[in-house]
Order: C-alpha cells, then structure tokens, then sequence
C-alpha cells in the first residue's frame, strides 16, 4: 500500500475511532440519565404501593415489609435496573449506531411516531433550506470575492469589508423574526409559518393521485410551492451568510495572489485570468473546500431558533422539541446524526486534499497547489 493510501486508511480509521468514542459518550450519559428517572419511578411507585398496603389491617407489619420489597424488585426488573451498566451502555451504543430508537412519546415532525422516521424526515427537510442557502452563499461569496481580491482597495473591497462586519453582527433568528413582520404582516407577500407547505405538497399529491393534475403540471405547482414557502428562510440565510463569505474568500485570494509563483507567472506574461483562476484559485481550494464541506454539513444541523421562528420542521425544530419534551432518546439520535455527518464530511476533505494539495499525494513539502507557470 502507498504512503498515501496509508495515510488516508489511518485518518479514516481515526475517524471512525472518534464517532465510536462520541456514540458511547452519548449512550452512557443517556443510560445514566434514564437510570436516575426509572430509579424515581420506583420509589414513587412503591410508596403509593406501601400507602395502599398500610390501610389493610389484615397484614402484619413484617408481611407488608415482604410485599413492598417485592414489588421493588419486581419493578426494578421490570424497567432493566437490575442489569450490568457496561452491558447496557453497550446495547445502547448499537440502537443509536442503528438508529433502533423505538417511538417517541408524540409526532413532533412528520407523520410517524418512530424516532427514526422523524429524524429523517427533519434531516431532509433541513437539507432541503440549508443546502440550497450553502451553496447560493458559497457561490456568490467565491464570486464576490474573487473580483473584489482582483480590486484590493478600491470602492468595492470597501463597501465587502462593510458589508462582512454588518452581516457578521447580525443574529440570523433576528433577522428572520423582521422578514416575517416585514414580508408576511405588513406586505402578506410570503406565509408566516413555513411548515404548512407540507399540507399544500400532500393536497397537490392527492391531486395528481386522483388525475386532476397532470404530471408536467404537478411537477410545476409542487416547485413553485416549495419555493414560495422556502422563500424567506432562504432569504435570511443567505443575507447573513453572504458577507461574511465572501470576506473570506477575498482574503484567501490576495494572501495567494502575493506568494512567489503568482509573481513569476506574471512576470512571465500569463494572462491575469489565467494567473487568478489557473495558479491563484487554483492553491486556493483546499481552504475554500474545507469551508464548503464543513459549511454544508454544518447546515444539516439546521439552526434551532431560526427553523422555530420560521416553523420550518428540520433538524434544528427537532433539536428544540427534543429538549422541550424532555426526549433523551430523540435528542441522541439528533445529536449522533449531526455528528455522523461531521465525520463523513471530514473523511471526504481527506480524499479531496489528496487531489487538490500535491503534498497529500506525495508525501513532499511542495507548496499546495502550485501550477508550473
């Protein structure tokens, strides 16, 4: 096997390694947490049980000590109290791994009770804003800030820097909370809740279920719905994020633009679009990959009080229904799918550096991404 090969089987394995420890972090706070609540229902169980035994006269003392004693035990067995902490970590560690979480106490999103199923279902929903908003910020943020690199110090890069910090300062839930009183109270433009679009989807569905609407026309309806629901979230998201963005990519771009082999490919009269997209954006990629990736499975844990303030039911309204109807269970399986992404992401940036930094595939100390001029 290659160095490089090696190289990128240890970090996938050190990778794995991490979400194992993660997975059991996870699974032993929630054995504990639910051993302390079934332990409390013991008790309380079993003092109602003792105050019902207490108004029989016909027992005697010592008979009702047997009896609320047994019925502790039966309790305790009953609940899983009575088995080996480590085995139960264990078993808890392959229906997280699994997601076989079983069902929550209520339908928070979606239509089922299995917990499985509403993870889905807030994961894709989630993927559906945030992934779309990623990448219309990424692109313009390159797009941006690639041509106010090329401007450094005129009017333009002025006006970005302004436009990063302003941005930057802005809280995303805030912003959302005056798009709605702006675009839905004053103006009734867009919907206030973005979560019935799943009620317009399904009577569309129904429609074209029953032929009153053909394919090419429910496919169009079914667009434009989604889009006029997802409208402002996406909006806010992306007028957030957009500044910020493109303030990096700009900085990246100039600290590229005066490093050596910029200054020989100039001197040597390359075209100056060559020099940026060929050997500047070129040696660029690597961190402006890593802030893609990274921002596109960050997006997949959605934002909790922006998906609240909008209805829109991802991951981040999961989150929060989670914590308000105290579901240990629910909110695990959250957090491990959130964490699941994160290690898949960082396992793909491995593979994706080997191609783009010539240092990953040849074990040298060559400057990353370096074009021959």
């Amino acid at each position: 096997m290659s160095s490089l090969g090696r190289t990128l089987l240890t970090q996938t394995l050190n990778n794995l390694l991490t979400l194992i420890v993660i997975v059991a972090i996870i699974s032993a706070l929630f054995v504990a947490y639910n051993q302390k609540a079934l332990e409390g229902a013991v008790v309380e169980a079993v003092q109602m049980y003792a105050r019902e035994l207490a108004k029989n006269p016909k027992l005697s003392e010592e008979e009702k000590q047997r009896l609320i004693k047994q019925r502790e035990l039966d309790l305790r067995y009953r609940f899983g109290l009575l088995g080996n902490p480590i085995e139960k970590v264990f078993n808890m560690m392959v229906r997280l791994l699994t997601l076989d979480l079983g069902a929550a106490r209520s339908i928070y999103i979606g239509s089922s009770y299995l917990i499985k199923d509403q993870v889905i279902f807030a994961l894709r929903n989630t993927a559906i804003l945030f992934l779309t908003s990623t990448i219309i910020v990424a692109v313009l943020g390159i797009v941006v800030g690639l041509y106010a690199a090329r401007k450094a110090g005129r009017s333009l890069d002025r006006l970005l820097s302004i436009l990063a910090v302003f941005s930057a300062s802005l809280p995303m839930w805030w912003v959302g909370m005056l798009m709605l009183l702006l675009f839905s109270f004053k103006l009734h433009l867009f919907p206030f809740q973005s979560k019935d679009v799943f009620i317009q989807l399904m009577q569309l569905e129904r429609q074209y279920q029953t032929g009153e609407l053909s394919l090419l026309l429910y496919s169009v309806l079914k667009l434009k719905t989604g889009l006029y629901y997802m409208a402002l979230p996406l909006a806010t998201v992306t007028l957030v994020s957009f500044g910020g963005w493109a303030y990096i990519v700009r900085n990246v771009v100039i600290t590229r633009m005066s490093d050596d082999f910029v200054m020989v490919a100039r001197a040597k009269g390359v075209p100056e679009r060559n020099v940026l997209f060929g050997h500047v954006l070129r040696s660029a990629s690597p961190p402006l990959v890593t802030m893609i990736v990274l921002s596109l499975v960050n997006s997949l844990g959605g934002a909790i009080i922006t998906e609240t303030v909008f209805g829109w039911p991802g991951m981040g309204l999961l989150y929060w229904q989670a914590i308000l109807n105290s579901e240990p269970l629910l909110l695990g399986a959250t957090t491990y799918v959130i964490i699941l992404m994160f290690v898949i992401a960082v396992i793909i940036l491995n593979f994706i550096y080997a191609l783009l930094d010539p240092r990953v595939r040849t074990g040298g100390t060559a400057q990353a991404g370096v074009p021959r001029a």
